[in-house]
């Protein structure tokens, strides 16, 4: 997945901080989230029993499916307003074409 990553509007993805974190503490290994994200974000360590983001920058910008899927809230995502930020201040580098 590394070498399909895709700008977002202009953007290099490496560039804009969207991605979900797991919580170990939290998460149970039902491995819900590693099958419902189409872009294989996740993986699983199979000895922790847990899952873990695997591919960061494959995460769509601003998607959150996965931590709706997930009961015991063991995903996050960085605020919103804060990344939008960071894709503002990245303008000036990468105009819209």
């Amino acid at each position: 997945m590394e070498g399909e990553l895709k700008d977002y509007l202009g953007i290099p993805r490496r560039l804009i901080p969207w991605f979900p974190s797991v919580d170990e503490e939290k998460c149970n290994g039902c491995s819900i989230c590693v099958k419902a994200c189409k872009h294989e974000v996740y993986s699983f360590d199979i000895a922790k029993k847990k899952a873990f983001v695997a591919n960061p920058y494959s995460c769509e910008v601003f998607c959150q499916s996965c931590q709706f899927q997930c009961s015991l809230e063991a995903i996050s995502f960085p605020h919103k307003t804060e990344v939008k930020e960071v894709i503002k201040g990245l303008r000036d580098r990468y105009p819209p074409k």
